[in-house]
C-alpha cells in the first residue's frame, strides 16, 4: 500500500519536488520492495518505478543501476515459467513491462547493455502463442488469466514499439543484427516473424541521416532473412510465413529510400536473386533443397517487385529493363512450344515444370509493369522478346497437384490460372504496346493455341481473346477478320466446354462490334 501511495503522490508532486522523489527511488528499489519475493509487493514497486520514470525522466538516469536489473530479473522470472504462471505472477509481469516501457521511453540512450536479454524476454514465443485453455484454475480464474495474458502480450508489443522508436539506431541496429545471428535465426517462425517485424519498425523510424548510415547493413539483414529457405530445420509452412513477414518489413525499409539509394540496392537485389547459390550454400547436400532455395530467391524478388509496382507505380517501370532477361528465362522454363504439352517429346514433357508460385509472380510482374507503363517501355523490341514466351504458357496444363494436367479438377485449376493470371497479363501487355502490328503478332500466337488437341487449351485461348476485347474494346476489332476463321472452327468443336466458351467469346465481340457475327461465321 505504501508503494502505491508513492506512485499516486509521484503523479501529482514529482515534478514539483524532483529531488525528494529522486531520493525515494533508493527505497523503492530496495530488497524488501522491488526485490521482494512477494509478487504483490514487487508489482507495487514496479508501478512506482514506472510512474517515477515517466514523471522525472532523465533525472533518474543516475539511479538506473538500482532498479533496471531488478526489472529485467522479474521479466525473466515470469517468462521462464509463463505457461504455469499464476494470476499474481502475470500481474507482476505486466507491471514489469510497464516499468520497462517507461524506462525505454525516458532513458533510451543508456540501455545498450540490456538489449539482448530484453529481446529474449519480449520475443519469447510463450508470451505470444500461449495456450489460453491450458490452465489448472477454476473457470473464473482461467478467464482472469486469459485476460492477463492478453494484456502481457499487448504490452510486450508496446515495449518493442518503444524500443524501435526510442533507442538510438547506432545502438539498436547492431544489437538487432547480433541477436538475429546468435539467437533468432536459430529458432522457429514463432521468434523470427515478430523479430523481423521489429526490425521493420526500426527501419521505418530512421531519419534520413540515419538511413544513409545503416541502409547497407539493413539490406544485408533482409537478404539473410529472405534466405531462410536454406534452413533445413524449418517447415515449408514456416518458411512461407517468414518470407511474408520479411517482405512486409522490407517494404517499410525500401519506401524510405530515394532513387540514389534505391537503384544500387535494386540491382544488388536482382544480382542476389539470380546468382548461382551452389557455391554459397555448401551445407545443403540435398540438391532438391538447393534448387528450391534458388527458386525461392527469384520468387522473393518478383514478389517484392510486384509490391513495389503497387507502391511506386510508373516510377518503377524503367527498372524492369534490368529484369527482362530473367523474366524471359523463367517464362521459357515453363513454356510449351508445341500446341499442347502432350505433343512434346517425353523427356521434354517431364522437364517442363508445373507453374509454381515463381511463375505466378513473374507473370504478375509483366502485368504490373505493363499496367504502370507511361514511358513506352513496352515498345516493339521489348514486346517481341516477351510475347511469344508468354503465349507459350497456354499449352502448359500441368498443375502443382498432379504435375500432369489430367482430370477435371486439374482442368479447372488450369482454366482458373489462365483467367486470373495469364489472360490479364497478356491483354495488359497488348494494351501497353498500343500498336496494332504488335497486336496482330500476339493475337495470332494466341489463336494458334486454339487449335490444340487439348480442349482446356482451346478454352484458355478463348479466355485470352475475351481479355483482349475487354481491355482494348473497339480498337481490337481491327483484328476481327483474321480471328473469324478460328472462331468458326471452334463453334463446330466436339467438346461442349469449348463450344460454350466460343459462344461467350462471340457475345463479347458483338458487344463491341454493335452487330451480330453470325453472317461472318457461316
Amino acid at each position: 500500500a505504501a508503494l502505491l501511495c508513492i506512485a499516486t503522490a509521484a503523479k501529482k508532486f514529482a515534478v514539483l519536488r524532483p529531488v525528494l522523489f529522486t531520493n525515494i527511488v533508493k527505497s523503492v528499489s530496495a530488497a524488501e520492495s522491488l526485490g521482494s519475493a512477494s509478487p504483490a509487493v514487487a508489482s507495487a514497486a514496479l508501478v512506482a518505478i514506472a510512474v517515477l520514470c515517466n514523471e522525472l525522466g532523465s533525472r533518474l538516469i543516475p539511479t538506473l543501476p538500482q532498479y533496471l536489473p531488478q526489472v529485467l530479473k522479474h521479466l525473466h522470472g515470469v517468462v521462464g515459467r509463463y505457461a504455469e504462471a499464476s494470476a499474481d505472477e502475470l500481474t507482476l509481469m505486466i507491471a514489469a513491462l510497464s516499468a520497462m516501457q517507461a524506462i525505454v521511453e525516458n532513458m533510451a540512450s543508456f540501455l545498450a547493455p540490456t538489449l539482448a536479454p530484453l529481446f529474449s524476454c519480449l520475443l519469447n514465443p510463450a508470451i505470444r502463442y500461449s495456450n489460453d485453455a491450458d490452465t489448472s484454475e477454476d473457470e473464473g480464474g482461467a478467464a482472469a488469466i486469459v485476460v492477463l495474458r492478453k494484456q502481457a502480450s499487448k504490452l510486450s508489443d508496446d515495449v518493442l514499439a518503444a524500443v524501435a522508436k526510442c533507442i538510438p539506431p547506432r545502438q539498436l541496429l547492431p544489437a538487432q543484427f547480433a541477436f538475429y545471428q546468435k539467437e533468432a535465426s536459430r529458432q522457429g517462425a514463432a521468434v523470427i516473424v515478430p523479430f523481423i517485424g521489429f526490425v521493420g519498425r526500426t527501419a521505418s523510424n530512421l531519419q534520413r541521416n540515419q538511413l544513409l548510415q545503416f541502409y547497407k547493413p539493413l539490406f544485408k539483414f533482409f537478404l539473410s532473412a529472405f534466405d531462410v529457405a536454406r534452413n533445413p530445420t524449418l517447415l515449408l509452412a514456416d518458411v512461407e510465413i517468414i518470407e511474408q513477414a520479411t517482405l512486409d518489413a522490407f517494404m517499410r525499409f525500401v519506401v524510405k529510400l530515394n532513387e540514389n539509394l534505391f537503384k544500387p540496392l535494386f540491382l544488388s537485389f536482382l544480382e542476389w536473386a539470380t546468382a548461382d547459390i551452389v557455391d554459397t550454400a555448401k551445407h545443403l547436400a540435398d540438391e532438391a533443397r538447393l534448387q528450391s532455395a534458388a527458386e525461392t530467391r527469384l520468387r522473393v524478388f518478383y514478389r517484392a517487385l510486384n509490391v513495389l509496382f503497387d507502391k511506386l507505380k510508373s516510377i518503377l517501370t524503367p527498372y524492369y529493363a534490368h529484369v527482362l532477361d530473367t523474366t524471359v528465362e523463367v517464362l521459357n522454363r515453363f513454356a510449351v512450344a508445341r500446341a499442347s504439352i502432350e505433343l512434346q517429346e517425353e523427356a521434354d514433357r517431364k522437364v517442363i515444370p508445373a507453374p509454381s508460385a515463381l511463375w505466378h509472380a513473374v507473370v504478375e510482374s509483366i502485368y504490373q509493369s505493363a499496367l504502370h507503363d507511361t514511358t513506352d517501355f513496352w515498345k516493339e523490341d521489348t514486346f517481341k522478346r516477351v510475347f511469344r514466351p508468354l503465349a507459350n504458357q497456354l499449352p502448359n496444363t500441368k498443375t502443382a497437384a498432379n504435375g500432369g494436367g489430367n482430370g477435371d479438377q486439374a482442368a479447372a485449376v488450369y482454366v482458373e490460372r489462365v483467367r486470373k493470371c495469364l489472360a490479364p497479363a497478356v491483354s495488359q501487355l497488348a494494351a501497353a504496346a498500343g500498336n496494332d502490328a504488335l497486336w496482330k503478332m500476339i493475337n495470332q500466337e494466341v489463336m494458334l493455341k486454339s487449335r490444340s488437341d487439348v480442349p482446356v487449351v482451346r478454352v484458355a485461348s478463348l479466355l485470352v481473346l475475351q481479355a483482349f476485347y475487354e481491355k482494348l474494346g473497339e480498337e481490337f476489332l481491327i483484328l476481327l477478320p483474321e480471328t473469324i476463321p478460328y472462331l468458326a472452327e471452334l463453334l463446330e468443336d466436339d467438346n461442349g466446354l469449348v463450344e460454350r466458351a466460343t459462344q461467350e467469346t462471340v457475345k463479347v465481340i458483338e458487344s463491341h462490334l454493335g452487330e451480330s457475327l453470325q453472317s461472318y461465321l457461316r
